[in-house]
């Protein structure tokens, strides 16, 4: 067990404490504006703007009915869900997803998305991603569905419009194919939207996350090196509150590839000096919150949860699932398989779709937070025995994973003897 607490932000202190290690993996907390956020955590995405009005929600068909378990709204029965909705992910690009009209962009840009009167019941930490990765290609922004130029500037302004708690700069993602050049372009496009972001955000009291992207060290470190080129590297760290890796998601069924990167990434950080900051990363969760965990992301973010419902995919642990028609809700104890009338939907007692999947990406969800919450507390334990426990009965009695958890137990958590 070991405790730091480090430096940022104009000579304050980073928003991450960490108390426990396990090899590389370690459990804390960020700490901003009088909000604890517990570490690690996984940040569902949720698109709370979807094309609809109040009276919906601002719909959004499943989407609108995951926003009803947040604020424990009547349509599902009401509950308190909120602990799993501690932290939340949404887009600056979701606003792009349903054809809205410019009066109807402005009015979801109106009002913080937490004083809105139908969001009341939500009061967790919000991620505002700058939406990068679908803005950006070949170096076109476009925002024209709702008749506004998009760039750095107007994207810090919707990302505080809408009133989140961490943004992050815009950014210009690498693809798997890209060649050396293209990706020396993309860093330092970036670059100069990190200094654009550091600018325009300069009184900002929310966080501020630093994008970078690559699957390996030499990748990493161009990005770092292109913003060393525009603003002097240690400037960059007191400014940022945390980093975000991206790039990731073309990668998010090749495990290997993944833990790599994020080893990677830490190693980056910490010859760099950013070892201090949360490492988020984008994208990536579902059968790889464990590696995640395993070799040092403090933080990360997924729709995966929703998109297995929608697939009819009822989740039964982080790498199990079975057709939702085949299950029958009675061996699981989380909220929604407890509560006969959301059983009665999940099992298609319903008029509409969204009814049905919307429970069941609700209990996908549980699932999710749940183990992440396993995985803190096995992080508490003395040494690494327990969070190695975890990686062997969860992950390497299925073939697929095996050895992919005897990597990270290997490389990241100090071995089995």
């Amino acid at each position: 067990m070991s405790e730091q607490q480090s430096r940022r932000h104009g000579n304050s202190t980073s928003p991450l404490k960490v108390t426990h290690t396990a090899g590389d993996a370690r459990r804390g907390q960020i700490e901003f504006d009088n909000t604890t956020l517990e570490t690690p955590n996984l940040f569902p995405v949720i698109n709370f703007y979807a094309g609809g009005t109040s009276n919906s929600l601002y719909g959004g068909g499943v989407h609108r009915t995951i926003k009803e378990f947040m604020v424990g709204h009547g349509d599902i029965g009401g509950g308190d869900y909120s602990e799993y909705f501690d932290c939340v992910m949404t887009s600056v690009s979701s606003l792009t997803d349903y054809n809205i009209t410019h009066e109807r962009y402005q009015d979801y840009t109106a009002a913080p998305i937490r004083e809105r009167d139908v969001f009341e019941g939500f009061d967790g930490t919000l991620f505002i991603d700058s939406g990068g990765y679908k803005f950006l290609g070949d170096y076109e922004l476009d925002g024209s569905d709702f008749e506004v130029d998009i760039d750095q500037t107007k994207i810090y302004e919707i990302q505080q419009k809408l009133g989140g708690d961490i943004f992050v700069n815009l950014d210009r993602p690498i693809a798997p194919d890209d060649s050396y050049e293209e990706r020396v372009e993309k860093a330092e496009r970036t670059a100069e939207y990190v200094a654009e972001f550091l600018r325009v955000s300069d009184q900002t009291e929310s966080l501020r996350y630093l994008t970078l992207h690559g699957y390996n060290y030499a990748m990493l470190e161009t990005f770092l090196e292109e913003i060393d080129d525009v603003l002097p590297i240690e400037f960059v760290h007191d400014e940022f509150d945390g980093v975000a890796l991206g790039g990731l998601v073309p990668l998010k069924d090749n495990k290997g590839k993944l833990i790599t990167a994020i080893q990677e990434c830490r190693a980056v950080l910490d010859d760099w000096g950013f070892d201090d900051l949360p490492l988020h990363v984008l994208g990536i969760s579902s059968s790889a919150i464990p590696l995640l965990v395993a070799v040092g992301a403090d933080t990360f973010d997924s729709s995966s949860y929703l998109h297995s419902a929608i697939n009819g995919k009822y989740l039964t642990s982080l790498l199990g699932s079975q057709p939702l028609n085949e299950t029958s809700f009675e061996s699981c104890d989380c909220p929604v398989c407890t509560d006969p009338e959301l059983v009665s939907r999940m099992k298609g007692n319903v008029e509409y779709q969204k009814d049905k999947l919307g429970p069941v990406a609700m209990h996908n969800l549980i699932v999710q937070k749940r183990e992440v919450r396993r995985l803190r507390e096995r992080i508490e334990r003395p040494g690494s025995d327990g969070l190695v426990e975890y990686l062997e009965s969860e992950l390497g009695s299925t073939k697929s994973m095996r050895t992919f958890a005897h990597r990270v137990v290997n490389e990241s958590l100090g071995g089995y003897f």
